[in-house]
């Protein structure tokens, strides 16, 4: 894992990668259900891209006991694990949580939360299938933060956490913990490792191809006959 992400380090060093790239590459290799609702936009963070491997957190809506005599576990305990402590250093990773369709009217996470995940135990990015609040804390962050709006509602007594580690959904992209996961102003993308390094590659190339015909349409040829000429826009 280490060489791969230095491979994916250097790749983006090389050239200025966008998400837009990537989902052209995997629209070529067929690959559908790879790119988060575009609702989910940034919130904070510069914009510039962000990448790592995921670490998933899933959320379900709460529902009632088997036995209406069973105490309940109090909120607290439903939702605590959202805060991953099995995880100490987040460096080279990103924290994606999901509940399966957006959750618009509750919050995933909020400011004390984005602010311990990004800035103790390092994440590089948290992205949200749903809402977060404390809009005041959440937009001084320093890296991004993933979310469909903020809500001052929290989840906690209406979901709880599932499973962490393992996998989520977000709208009809299921994220793996251990899938790649790409996001930039333009969206975010997921993609399986098996086929990272075809899909950087190939990502390259189609960059360099378009920092050319953008060079030429600056250079004032008509568009229509660059791209008649290479067959690519």
């Amino acid at each position: 894992m280490t060489e791969t992400r230095d491979i994916v380090a250097n790749t983006i060093g090389d050239v200025e990668l966008s998400t837009c790239a990537l989902v052209d590459v995997l629209d070529g290799l067929g690959v559908t259900s790879a790119v988060l609702p575009g609702t989910l936009q940034q919130r904070a963070g510069r914009p510039a891209l962000a990448y790592g491997t995921a670490y998933t957190v899933s959320w379900v809506e709460v529902r009632k006991q088997a036995s209406i005599h069973q105490p309940a576990p109090s909120t607290w305990q439903q939702v605590r694990d959202f805060l991953v402590p099995e995880v100490t250093d987040g460096a080279g990773r990103i924290y994606v949580g999901g509940a399966g369709e957006l959750l618009t009217h509750a919050a995933l996470a909020g400011g004390m939360s984005v602010t311990y995940l990004l800035e103790q135990v390092g994440f590089e990015a948290i992205v949200l299938g749903g809402a977060v609040r404390d809009r005041a804390v959440v937009e001084t962050a320093e890296r991004p933060v993933i979310a469909s709006n903020f809500t001052p509602t929290d989840t906690q007594g209406a979901y709880r956490v599932a499973a962490t580690g393992t996998e989520c959904r977000i709208g009809d992209v299921r994220v793996v913990t251990g899938d790649w996961v790409f996001t930039d102003g333009n969206g975010t993308v997921v993609i399986k490792d098996e086929i990272l390094l075809e899909v950087l590659t190939k990502a390259v190339a189609v960059e360099n191809a378009e920092a050319r015909i953008l060079a030429q349409v600056r250079a004032g040829r008509p568009l229509h006959e660059i791209v008649d000429e290479g067959g690519q826009i």
